[in-house]
C-alpha cells in the first residue's frame, strides 16, 4: 500500500491523507496510530520476578511495577520454543515456526519465509511507520526486504526519524541478562559479593542446594535487576520527548532462562514468561481492559504481531498463526476463555531434540520423540556455566535426589503434569491410571495441531533443508499426506514393544527413508527390549543414507552387538550435507556419552559438509571441552 501521510499530531491522534495511487484514493480521514515499544529482556521466564510470585520471593522491578500500574500483567504468556532464535523467529514472522522452518536453533543454511511475507515491522512500516530495531535481530530465515528503517541500531533511535510525528515501532533488546553473564569462574565467589542474598533465594526443587548454585541464582537477580533500570531510562527518554501518553510499551522475556535446565528446555521455566503492557492514557478507549487488572487467559508469541497490527489498523495477513489479546474487539471475558498454547524444541545449537508440548488450563502435556536421550546431555553453551557443570558432576557422583537426578536420565516419551499442584513439573502424571483420559485428549489435541500446522519437524532436518529451504510452507504442503504415516511410527513408542514389534519390522523394510528412520529412533527407545529387531536392523548397516546407517550402529551399540568405532567415523565421512554431518555427530555424542565412552577418533578433516556447531561436537567426542 503507497500512503502518503500528513501528520498532525494530537491526543486524538495522527491525520492520514491517502495517496492519489493507493486504493484509497479521493478522500482523507482522521485515523489513530498509537507508537509501539517492545523492551525484551533477555533468558528471564516470570518465575525470577517478585510481580508474579505469591509468596514475594523474586526480583523487585519498581520500573515493570510502573508500567503494570497503569496497564495490563499477563499472567499467562508464553514464547513457544525456550531458545532465542526459534522464539524470535514466531514472534517477528507470526508464523508457527515447525510449518514454516524457522524453529531448528539455528538455521544451517538460507531459510527463506513464503513469497511477499513481511515481518511484523514490514506492515507497519508499508502503513507509514518509522520502525528501528536495537542490535540484535536472530532470526531463522533470509530477513526479506524493508524489513526495518534501522535494523541495527542504538537506544532510542526512535528520535532520529524524519518526521517527529511519524508514528514508531521500536524493539529494544536488552542482553544484561543473557545467560552469558553466568558464565563465571566459580573462584569469582570469593571476589564479588552479590547485591541480592544467595540464602534468600528460591531454588527450583530440580536443583541441588549448594552454596555455586545459590550464588549464580543470585547473580542473575542483580542482572535481572539491571534490566529493570535499563527499561527506566527507555521511559524516561518518552517522557522528555512526550510520547509516552500515544505508546504502547510491552515489556517481556525474549524466552525462559537462564539458569540450569531452563533456556532451552520445555519446562515451564523455559517457556512461560513474564508479560506486562502499558497502555497509554491517550488509547484507552481502544482497549477493553482496565489499567493495573491482570489477564488470566493465555497468549503466546504467536499473537504478538497480530495485536499490534489490529490497534494500529492494519488487515492482519492470512500467514499470520496468532489472533489480537487487545483492540476493541477483544473482550476480557475472552480473552480470560483462551486457555490452550502450543510449545516446539527442535534441535538447540549442536542437540537434536525433537519435542512439543501443549498445556491446557492446568494441565501440560508433553511428548518427547528422542525419549532415550536425557535432557542434560551434553550441549557446549549450556555448560559453560560452572552451577550446571556442578550440577551434572553431583549427578555422576551418586548425590541427587530422584527430582535432581532426572534431568541426566532417560525421558519418558510422554509427561503430563497438573501445573495447579506441580509447577515445577516433577511429578510425571502420564502413567497415572487416574488421568487417563486427559492424558489421551492432550495426545490427540497436540498430534491433531501437529499435522493440521504441517509441522517440519516430522522430517530429519536434513531432508527439508535440501529439499525445502527455499519454500519450506509449501513443502510442507505437498508432503503433508506422509505425516500422518511419520507421526503413526512414532506413536508405536507409546504401546508395549510385543505390540509394536510386527510394525516396526516392517517399517525397518521400508523404501521410504524417513519411515526407518523414526523406526530405528523408535527401536532406540525401547532399547534392549527392542533386541527381537535386531536383524532387520542389521541389514541397513549397508543402507545407502548415511543418516539411516549411523542410527542403526547406535541401536546396535546398546545391544552390545557391534564396536560402533568401527564404523561411526567413516559413516561421518560420507555424510552428505552439513545437516547430516550433525545428526551423524550426534549420535556419535550419544553413544560417547552414554553406551561406549571415549571410542572414536574423529576430527575436523572428517567432515566433508561443516555446519552449525560441529566443532563443539568434535571437541565433546574428543574430550577436548
Amino acid at each position: 500500500m503507497n500512503l502518503l501521510y500528513n501528520y498532525g499530531k494530537s491526543s486524538a491522534g495522527l491525520l492520514l491523507c491517502v495517496a492519489i495511487n493507493s486504493p484509497y484514493s479521493g478522500f482523507c480521514q482522521e485515523k489513530k496510530y498509537p507508537n509501539f515499544v517492545w523492551f525484551t529482556v533477555e533468558d528471564v521466564s516470570r518465575h525470577f520476578l517478585q510481580l508474579y510470585d505469591a509468596e514475594g520471593a523474586g526480583v523487585v522491578m519498581p520500573q515493570v511495577n510502573r508500567l503494570a500500574g497503569e496497564g495490563i500483567i499477563f499472567n499467562n504468556a508464553f514464547c513457544n520454543a525456550p531458545v532465542s532464535s526459534a522464539a524470535r523467529s514466531t514472534l517477528f514472522s507470526g508464523y508457527y515456526a515447525p510449518r514454516a522452518g524457522i524453529s531448528w536453533h539455528r538455521a544451517l543454511d538460507d531459510v527463506n519465509l513464503e513469497q511477499e511475507t513481511k515481518l511484523i515491522s514490514g506492515y507497519l512500516q508499508e502503513a507509514g511507520y518509522y520502525t528501528v530495531n536495537s542490535n540484535k535481530t536472530d532470526y531463522n530465515f533470509v530477513m526479506p526486504d524493508n524489513s526495518w528503517d534501522d535494523v541495527k541500531a542504538s537506544k532510542g533511535q526512535w528520535r532520529n526519524r524524519p518526521d517527529k510525528n511519524q508514528p514508531f515501532f521500536y524493539v529494544e533488546n536488552c542482553a544484561i541478562s543473557h545467560e552469558s553473564c553466568l558464565h563465571f569462574p566459580k573462584e569469582r565467589m570469593k571476589k564479588i559479593k552479590p547485591q541480592h542474598d544467595p540464602e534468600k533465594v528460591k531454588l527450583f526443587p530440580n536443583h541441588p542446594d549448594t552454596e555455586l548454585m545459590r550464588y549464580t541464582y543470585a547473580t542473575f537477580y542483580d542482572r535481572i535487576q539491571d534490566t529493570d533500570v535499563e527499561l527506566g531510562k527507555l521511559i524516561d527518554m518518552l517522557e522528555e520527548e512526550n510520547e509516552l501518553d500515544d505508546t504502547f510499551i510491552f515489556f517481556f522475556g525474549d524466552n525462559g532462562g537462564a539458569l540450569p535446565g531452563t533456556k532451552g528446555y520445555m519446562e515451564e521455566a523455559g517457556l512461560h514468561i513474564p508479560l506486562v503492557i502499558y497502555i497509554p492514557h491517550n488509547w484507552r478507549d481502544q482497549v477493553n481492559l482496565i489499567p493495573g487488572s491482570r489477564v488470566d487467559g493465555f497468549v503466546s508469541f504467536l499473537d504478538f504481531g497480530p495485536t499490534l497490527l489490529q490497534l494500529a489498523g492494519i488487515e492482519i495477513p492470512a500467514h499470520m498463526d496468532g489472533k489480537p489479546f487487545l483492540g476493541k474487539e477483544v473482550l476480557k471475558e475472552d480473552l480470560d476463555g483462551r486457555d490452550i498454547v502450543f510449545g516446539y524444541g527442535d534441535r538447540f545449537d549442536e542437540l537434536y531434540a525433537f519435542s512439543r508440548t501443549v498445556r491446557k488450563g492446568q494441565y501440560k502435556y508433553k511428548r518427547n520423540f528422542t525419549p532415550y536421550q536425557p535432557e542434560g546431555s551434553f550441549i557446549f553453551y549450556r555448560y559453560k556455566m560452572e552451577a550446571f557443570q556442578e550440577w551434572r558432576n553431583l549427578y555422576h557422583e551418586g548425590k541427587l535426589n530422584v527430582v535432581q537426578r532426572r534431568f541426566f536420565e532417560p525421558q519418558e516419551p510422554e509427561e503430563l503434569y497438573d501445573l495447579s499442584v506441580d509447577p515445577y513439573e516433577t511429578n510425571n502424571l502420564a502413567k497415572n491410571p487416574s488421568n487417563h483420559s486427559t492424558l489421551i485428549s492432550l495426545r490427540e489435541i497436540l498430534k491433531k495441531h501437529m499435522l493440521e500446522s504441517r509441522d517440519l519437524g516430522f522430517f530429519p532436518e536434513s531432508e527439508w533443508l535440501e529439499k525445502g529451504k527455499t519454500d519450506p510452507v509449501r513443502f510442507g504442503e505437498v508432503h503433508h499426506e506422509k505425516m500422518k504415516a511419520y507421526s503413526d511410527i512414532m506413536d508405536l513408542g507409546l504401546i508395549p514393544f510385543s505390540q509394536a514389534a510386527n510394525e516396526l519390522k516392517r517399517v525397518l523394510k521400508s523404501t521410504d527413508t524417513n519411515d526407518i528412520y523414526w523406526g530405528l529412533t523408535t527401536c532406540l527407545q525401547f532399547g534392549e527390549e527392542a533386541k527381537g529387531v535386531q536383524n532387520e536392523v542389521a541389514k541397513l548397516l549397508n543402507h545407502p543414507s548415511p543418516v539411516i546407517r549411523s542410527r542403526a550402529v547406535t541401536f546396535l551399540s546398546i545391544l552390545r552387538q557391534i564396536d560402533p568405532s568401527l564404523y561411526m567415523t567413516d559413516i561421518l565421512r560420507s555424510a552428505g550435507s552439513g545437516a547430516e554431518s550433525l545428526i551423524i555427530l550426534g549420535d556419535m555424542a550419544y553413544l560417547k556419552e552414554y553406551i561406549c565412552g571415549s571410542l572414536f577418533t574423529v576430527s575436523e578433516n572428517d567432515v566433508k559438509y561443516p555446519a552449525g556447531s560441529y566443532q563443539w561436537r568434535i571437541n565433546f567426542i574428543m574430550d577436548k571441552n
